[in-house]
């Protein structure tokens, strides 16, 4: 089994991926953000958003895969060029795993960026030794001010995740 990738139109992830559970028993992640927006009141409230707009990330054989599409018109599989041919994009467990961790937790608050515009330095895998995020791996670097650090997990070239801000004291380099 693997992880691939969907896309989709945007606003229809949920809905989507729910359906895609349904009637093909395979397993779905969306990551969902919370967004603090003015209600028509004007007053604050939190509202549950996608927080990726567009992307599906289904587990199942490749076979079960390949007949999601083809069932579903407003899906299509998530595909590269490598060497001169299409390729399928498929995620590894761990990465996946990692990825579910970060932008699954509520808690803290995650921030998604194009991996096209992150430059990492060779030597930058760092491993997180402590606090909600313990086991996750990815690349050390700092986005925004000068204090604040943040562990990025990059998903095959093509999405990327930053963790909240991270003590320096717990991570460890590879």
């Amino acid at each position: 089994m693997h992880w691939f990738v969907l896309r989709c139109s945007p606003g229809k992830e949920i809905a989507l991926q729910q359906s895609i559970q349904t009637r093909f028993g395979v397993e779905c992640f969306v990551p969902i953000e919370r967004k603090r927006q003015h209600d028509n009141h004007g007053r604050f409230v939190w509202r549950e958003r996608c927080a990726l707009s567009s992307y599906i990330f289904v587990r199942t054989e490749k076979e079960v895969f390949y007949t999601i599409p083809k069932t579903i018109t407003s899906v299509h599989a998530m595909m590269r060029m490598e060497e001169g041919f299409w390729h399928l994009v498929i995620v590894n467990d761990k990465a996946m795993s990692d990825f579910i961790r970060v932008s699954g937790n509520k808690e803290e608050r995650a921030v998604y960026l194009d991996p096209a515009k992150l430059h990492f330095k060779k030597g930058d895998r760092v491993r997180v030794i402590g606090g909600s995020f313990t086991g996750v791996e990815g690349y050390f670097m700092q986005i925004g001010g000068k204090h604040e650090k943040r562990v990025v997990i990059q998903l095959d070239q093509f999405i990327a995740v930053s963790t909240a801000a991270i003590p320096a004291a717990l991570v460890e380099k590879i």
